[in-house]
């Protein structure tokens, strides 16, 4: 997605990250990673359970998950993966959120 950024930016979506740490942890891993979108801290994982990416041993931590969710805070893409390295198709969301009013 770091890749995708400014176009994603140019169709009118802002993009953000959570991350399941307090906001020197979140800020330090977006400054070392030099991060072009906002990564929110989740400390207490209130979103993280919103959303259902609950930690789980068999995914070493914490489940991926990308969704698309309108201006009207209508979830127009849901993707909760299992494994790491499984981040979500981003064509799919952003298709997703062209289709939404």
């Amino acid at each position: 997605m770091r890749e995708r950024y400014d176009e994603i930016r140019g169709k009118g979506i802002e993009l953000l990250a959570l991350a399941p740490g307090s906001l020197d942890q979140t800020a330090a891993f977006a400054a070392a990673h030099a991060l072009p979108f906002p990564l929110l801290a989740d400390p207490h994982l209130a979103v993280y359970r919103t959303y259902q990416v609950e930690s789980r041993l068999r995914s070493l931590g914490q489940r991926p998950a990308l969704y698309a969710i309108d201006r009207n805070g209508v979830v127009r893409y849901a993707f909760l993966g299992s494994q790491q390295w499984q981040v979500g198709e981003i064509d799919e969301a952003l298709a997703a959120l062209a289709h939404s009013p």
